[in-house]
């Protein structure tokens, strides 16, 4: 989607004074009560570890834990020992839950939905304390697991595409337009009362710069940490006390439940739209579920069986081929998600169709091995002989393109198939004389499959490859008599 387009949405948005939809269907998979895990978080100011967490499903409501002193690391360790096991039983550790994580090959999908992108980093900074831990204590396994399973969450949050880690402030920004700049779209509350508030467009305003008021990050407002609970803490460190941790826990516990009940509010309000689900969600769903099984389901079941796995590095790819590969699979799954999405919704067919990214043209002949089709929309388009095109909402339904004549406005394609797909209408035989007169919609072909190939190219070292120079560095040690004559000299890796 191109700035210029998204800027004239905000305007139209703003001129009839409330959200508006976007698309005519919802890209956004909703999981049942049981399925879907809320977490908000708090930190301590210039702390990256939690001073407290809110986490619970739908179904059961949350529940909250803090620690007085976010800077005590034993502390905030036993924290996050009570909240392994509910995070690592919804997401099926076999240690915590006995169908384990191969479930999500057979049951349905669970997700973490977050209230915006600093609870998002909470996770990585979670898996960066404790995925690779020594620390010599009796439940550190439980800390690794933990570590791990954040870990795994974070990097499935930046698949383009995944349904497992949703950001409540990215799902409605899917699904609506808003009349407000792009900064202030990061705040949930803001997002929700544009669409809670009745009225004009100046009362939703006032009711969305209001909730800005509250803060919904993973820090609390610093007037409100000032005042209420730098007393408590430092109470607590002169004397600690059950009084005063339960003092600091009901400030901690109130604004955790409050961000833990916007993003319970965001879910509920996406249920309510009357658009139906794209049709390209349950590709995305079932890939998802597989995706995350690969990522994460497979490796706990091989700790589990006693063997070893692999987890990726919280830091680093290791090498550049790595994040070449990695590159090439977000490009793919990027590709792979707009095409499926497009299929599905015919906003987002108009954005294809203005890029110069398909055409909307009348077939005028239809034949087993070649149809003519002319096109009426867009004056100028992109598709060039050798390419492939499929017809909307059946991308199933592929045609390559043999010639193009702009002159004439007229394409002549082959189709890639011959029988009929199906007795549903536009699943004809290729040859099909119902073809001729129809107006379709044509959209470039997405080739997933030398996308994912560039991925296994990228990943393995061939002769000449440039990585192959990219050696460590060197360093000369050497071994001396007692007159300092040098008896050896050896190369050694730093």
């Amino acid at each position: 989607m191109s700035g210029d387009l998204e800027t004239i949405r905000r305007i139209h948005a703003w001129h009839v004074g409330r959200p508006v939809e976007r698309g005519a269907s919802l890209s956004r998979h909703i999981a049942a009560d049981d399925d879907v895990m809320i977490v908000a978080f708090l930190r301590m100011g210039g702390e990256s570890r939690p001073w407290g967490v809110a986490l619970g499903t739908l179904r059961n409501g949350p529940t909250v834990h803090t620690v007085p002193e976010a800077r005590n690391r034993d502390l905030v360790a036993d924290m996050m020992i009570e909240v392994a096991p509910i995070l690592l039983g919804h997401f099926r550790h076999p240690q915590w839950d006995p169908r384990g994580p191969g479930g999500f090959q057979t049951q349905a999908l669970r997700q973490i939905w977050l209230p915006g992108a600093t609870h998002l980093e909470m996770l990585q900074f979670v898996a960066a304390a404790y995925a690779r831990t020594r620390w010599e204590r009796p439940d550190v396994v439980s800390l690794r697991a933990l570590g791990n399973l954040c870990n795994a969450l974070f990097l499935e949050a930046q698949r383009p595409g995944q349904q497992v880690v949703v950001t409540a402030t990215d799902a409605l920004r899917s699904a609506y337009v808003f009349p407000t700049s792009p900064l202030r779209q990061a705040h949930l509350g803001h997002l929700l009362e544009w669409l809670r508030t009745d009225g004009t467009r100046d009362e939703r305003w006032s009711a969305a710069h209001e909730a800005e008021r509250l803060s919904v990050s993973t820090v609390l407002d610093p007037e409100l940490e000032r005042r209420e609970l730098q007393p408590l803490v430092s109470s607590w460190g002169e004397k600690p006390s059950a009084s005063t941790a339960s003092a600091i826990h009901a400030v901690l516990s109130a604004e955790l439940e409050r961000r833990w009940s916007l993003t319970a509010s965001t879910i509920s309000h996406l249920r309510a739209d009357r658009r139906p689900p794209n049709s390209g969600l349950a590709k995305l769903t079932t890939s998802s579920a597989q995706a995350f099984h690969l990522s994460w389901g497979e490796r706990v079941m091989n700790e589990a069986a006693g063997e070893p796995p692999f987890w990726p590095n919280v830091f680093t790819d290791h090498n550049a081929r790595g994040a070449a590969g990695s590159y090439h699979a977000r490009v793919a799954d990027h590709d792979e998600a707009r095409f499926l999405l497009v299929h599905g919704d015919r906003e987002l067919q108009r954005e294809e169709l203005a890029a110069g990214k398909g055409v909307i043209a009348e077939v005028t002949s239809a034949a087993v091995d070649q149809w003519v089709v002319t096109y009426s929309y867009p004056d100028l388009t992109t598709i060039e002989a050798g390419k492939s095109l499929t017809i909307a909402g059946r991308s199933n339904m592929r045609l390559e393109v043999v010639d193009v004549d702009l002159e004439a406005r007229r394409l002549v394609l082959a189709p890639k198939w011959k029988r009929a797909k199906s007795s549903k209408p536009y699943e004809w035989a290729a040859d099909d004389t119902k073809w001729i007169g129809t107006s379709l919609v044509l959209l470039a072909d997405v080739p997933v499959g030398v996308m994912r190939k560039k991925i296994k190219a990228a990943r393995v070292q061939v002769d000449r490859d440039i990585t192959s120079f990219l050696l460590a560095p060197r360093s000369r040690h050497a071994a001396y008599d007692d007159d300092g004559v040098v008896l050896e000299s050896v190369e050694v890796d730093r």
